[in-house]
Formats: C-alpha cells, sequence, structure tokens
C-alpha cells in the first residue's frame, strides 16, 4: 500500500507542474506468460506464451522537454496457458482486465524524433474470464474433450463454473519499457515496447478454485509480459489554455 502512495504523490506533484498534456486513443498486442515462484509447482505445470490486445485511453502529463508523465486506461484481453508435463493435461483461460499503467518517463530528442525510457507500476483488475481444462481426473469422468467453464468469484459452483474462494482482483506490475514520440503537425504518434514483471499472484495461498481440487495450484503464479502499443495524441498547452481571453497588455485610458 505504501508504494501505491508513493505513485499517488508522484503522480499528483507531477500532474500539477505538467505545462502540456497528450491526450488520445491507444491499441496495443502483447504477449503473456504466468509464472509459477513455487518450484514444486514449477515441476508439474509450464507457462506457455499466448497473444492478447487492448485498447483505451492514454495521457501524457508533460513537466518539461526531459520529463513527463505517461498514463493509460486500457481494456486488456489476454490468454492464459498452462500444459501439464504429463503431456497431456492443459488449462486454457480467457482473462478480462482493466490495465493502469503509471510510468515516469524520460525523453531524450533524436532529430525529428523524441527517444522515451519509461519506468513504473501497472495496477490490473481483474473483471472476468472463462476457459477449458484438460486433465486425466475429467477423462475418468468420461470429459475426453475437456471442460469448458467460466470464472466466478461468489454464488455457487457448478461443474461450468469455476469459484474462485479468495481471488486477488487488484494485481500490482512493473513496467519497463522504450519507445518513440513522432510529432504529427501539432499532435504526436507515440509507439512503445514494454516488458511487465507481474508482483501478484492471481489468488492468495489459501484459495480454491472448486469444484476442481487439483486445478487449485494453477492459480499460484504471475504473468510476465510483452507488450507493443500505439497511441495517436492530441496535444493541449495548459498555460495558453490557463490564460485564454486575457491581455498581458495594459488597457488603454
Amino acid at each position: 500500500m505504501r508504494y501505491l502512495l508513493i505513485v499517488l504523490f508522484l503522480f499528483i506533484s507531477l500532474t500539477v507542474h505538467a505545462q502540456q498534456i497528450k491526450v488520445g486513443p491507444v491499441v496495443s498486442a502483447l504477449l503473456t506468460r504466468p509464472v509459477f515462484d513455487n518450484p514444486v509447482i514449477a515441476q508439474n505445470n509450464q507457462g506457455q506464451w499466448a497473444p492478447g490486445g487492448g485498447g483505451g485511453i492514454s495521457a501524457i502529463f508533460i513537466a518539461n522537454n526531459s520529463f513527463s508523465l505517461s498514463t493509460e486506461v486500457l481494456y486488456q484481453y489476454q490468454r492464459k496457458t498452462i500444459n501439464g508435463n504429463d503431456g497431456f493435461s492443459y488449462f486454457r483461460e480467457s482473462l478480462n482486465f482493466i490495465k493502469a499503467p503509471v510510468l515516469f518517463q524520460y525523453s531524450y530528442p533524436v532529430g525529428y524524433y523524441k527517444l522515451n525510457f519509461m519506468v513504473g507500476p501497472s495496477i490490473n483488475y481483474w473483471i472476468s474470464g472463462r476457459g477449458e481444462a484438460l486433465v486425466p481426473e475429467l477423462v475418468e469422468g468420461d470429459l475426453e474433450g475437456g471442460q469448458r467453464y467460466t470464472i466466478a468469484y461468489d454464488g455457487i459452483p457448478e461443474n461450468d463454473r469455476f469459484l474462485v474462494s479468495d481471488p486477488n482482483r487488484w494485481q500490482l506490475g512493473l513496467q519497463v519499457g522504450l519507445g518513440t514520440t513522432i510529432p504529427v503537425q501539432r499532435n504526436s504518434l507515440k509507439v512503445d515496447a514494454r516488458f511487465e514483471w507481474g508482483h501478484t499472484n492471481m489468488a492468495k495461498s489459501n484459495s480454491t478454485y472448486t469444484p476442481f481440487v487439483f486445478y487449485d495450484m494453477t492459480l499460484d503464479h504471475t504473468f510476465h509480459g510483452f507488450s507493443l502499443s500505439c497511441a495517436y495524441l492530441f496535444s493541449f498547452d495548459l498555460f495558453e489554455m490557463s490564460h485564454k481571453g486575457k491581455s498581458t497588455d495594459k488597457k488603454k485610458k
């Protein structure tokens, strides 16, 4: 919590002192992979890279020519794929998130363009998901084609409705990235490549993923991800806007 308070303080500080703001739509493509920190679970489960995508609104609060704050609010769709080391089992899920990275950006001019270096936290909110699982226990239960299911956080568990008893719906990650800003008249095109290192497991250690008790372990993971995003940003001069209609000339008597 204290880290989020520090980020919030820096965010407010930079936005208050911002001289210019750039706002516009952004789209992104990504590759993510579940990563198991528990070596026992990692011996039996391997996370695979899987594609996804998203879109939303991007905003940059510019303090000066070198330093700015780059933020986004995105809807993100990502795949989660886990294969068992038995060569048979798999778990495949489609997950939906709201993502809000807050990145401190240093810009360096290179000719006509600007080179951007970014680092900062990403706050993710797990909205929903659905998936399909195939494990030996299902084949024994005459489900050779696997079991399709939706993910729920409350209510009554059913065979096609997996109830996560204690999920971490708010998740925190750290992003680092490199990008460029290309001027387009008064506006700009911003292209970023980033890596995100997830810091929060999908659920707490005592959580269960009913009705399949053997599936609980696959919640004990974070995500690593690569993303490529492109934003078209409209520029607004805050000083000019705040002084619009005012004149520095003295009125004639």
